[in-house]
């Protein structure tokens, strides 16, 4: 544990160092109708809050219930988006935007690629003033996701959710002790890309059991391209690298060896809920993040078939660990009366109590601040196994023209046709096609 301490008090000096920085972005002036002090009489206030995350779990209740009894002069109503996909979910706000009618709390998140186009559109509002008026410590926050809030040098929320993506593999350490062989270290680092190769044919049972699942969403293909040493866009978020670095050619080429030309890996549509088959003992390891890992040892009701862990994987040449560090928001919609009202909820929902409760209640991850980092850990050792990453991952790289939208689904869609067994093309072809798909997304107009 003293390891564990010292780590964490080395983020904390460098939030300190970085809490000054962000400080001098904030505007001096203190905006006009400052909330009172907690429960001072004042004008009945009503806030909408439209959101997708926490819905049904109690937690979104907890939180609006106990904010009203600390101002009982403010109501606050729950509008709960119910889109097919979280796109579908930002595509009603930016409807109900056009029709005049978005709630006051709202949330554009930085990595699904919403954030900078909603500021563009003039739907979110900076919140420096209110931050200034308030003596907001932005220290609370850890310094990638806070500065996952900021745009053109000024802040415009704060942190809901954040992790480093899809940066493990979980794994059902029963399959290892069945084989004979040693769990790996969960947070070792020690198991190479051939070695994960061997395993998913190893593990893998014709027509009983998967060694190994790779998602073809954006997250994983992030991840994967990284593990090589690459990435899938550039930094700047203008250019696709599956052909221009053969780091990222390489990468998809081992899935494709393991997906197309030895048949190992589940085709689109085997495995409906890989997190279910983990628990079935029907899969051994899923390409996922340390929301799995924690769910999946959440899930599990016989020891005998199924117990969680991990692997991590191996450092890169240039010390990074393969991961893609990824983050929400809560945000204020512009042109409202009572912002400052809707800034203390903000405060109240990603305060340490809100946080940790989007953890515990919403089932969401929220590794964001480190006081929860403490608490989630008091509550299960598990999180222990999640630091490395957030200490020394890797930030997402967003698309310049925020297309978020469209540069998933080409990644879905066209990584699916590369690594289909079921209807094969060759992998040149289908790198290509993945590629200019991707090119052209981010070609595209600013959304």
């Amino acid at each position: 544990m003293r390891d564990l301490v010292s780590r964490r008090s080395f983020l904390q000096g460098a939030l300190a160092v970085s809490a000054g920085a962000l400080a001098a972005c904030v505007a001096p002036a203190a905006p006009e109708g400052d909330m009172a002090d907690e429960g001072a009489a004042m004008e009945p206030v009503h806030l909408r809050w439209d959101t997708f995350r926490g819905i049904g779990s109690g937690w979104n209740e907890e939180r609006m219930e106990t904010f009203t009894e600390m101002h009982p002069d403010v109501t606050i109503e729950l509008r709960p988006l119910a889109g097919s996909g979280q796109q579908d979910n930002y595509a009603k706000m930016y409807a109900a935007q056009a029709a005049g009618d978005l709630g006051e709390v709202i949330a554009f998140d930085p990595s699904h690629y919403h954030f900078w186009r909603a500021i563009n559109k003039n739907i979110i509002m900076p919140i420096d003033e209110l931050v200034a008026a308030d003596g907001t410590d932005l220290g609370q926050w850890f310094e990638h996701f806070m500065g996952l809030q900021y745009y053109q040098g000024q802040l415009y929320g704060f942190p809901s959710w954040g992790w480093a993506g899809f940066d493990t593999l979980v794994t059902n350490a029963v399959h290892f002790e069945e084989a004979g062989l040693d769990v790996p270290d969960p947070v070792g680092r020690d198991v190479s890309i051939d070695t994960i190769r061997e395993w998913a044919h190893s593990f893998y049972v014709e027509g009983e059991r998967f060694g190994l699942n790779i998602s073809h969403n954006e997250a994983t293909v992030v991840v994967l391209c990284r593990l090589f040493g690459s990435s899938l866009i550039n930094e700047e978020g203008t250019q696709c690298l599956l052909l221009d670095d053969p780091n990222a050619t390489e990468a998809m080429r081992w899935a494709y060896d393991l997906g197309v030309v030895d048949q190992v890996l589940p085709a689109p549509g085997d495995i409906d809920n890989a997190g279910g088959a983990l628990v079935a003992g029907l899969l051994t390891l899923n390409w996922c993040g340390s929301l799995c890992v924690r769910n999946f040892n959440n899930q599990i009701e016989d020891e005998s078939v199924a117990k969680a862990s991990q692997i991590l994987f191996p450092a890169r040449e240039d010390g990074r660990f393969p991961s893609q560090l990824r983050g929400g928001t809560w945000n204020l919609r512009t042109d409202q009366d009572h912002a400052d009202v809707g800034y203390q909820f903000l405060l109240h929902i990603a305060g340490h109590d809100g946080s940790l409760s989007f953890n515990l209640v919403a089932r969401n991850f929220a590794m964001v601040r480190p006081d929860v980092v403490d608490s989630l850990i008091e509550d299960d050792p598990i999180h222990e196994w999640f630091i490395s990453s957030l200490e020394n991952g890797i930030p997402a790289h967003a698309p310049a023209n925020s297309r978020g939208r469209e540069y998933t689904s080409a990644v879905q869609q066209w990584t699916d046709l590369l690594l289909d067994p079921n209807q094969p093309v060759e992998f040149e072809q289908g790198l290509q096609d993945l590629n200019d798909n991707i090119q052209a997304v981010l070609d595209m107009e600013p959304a």
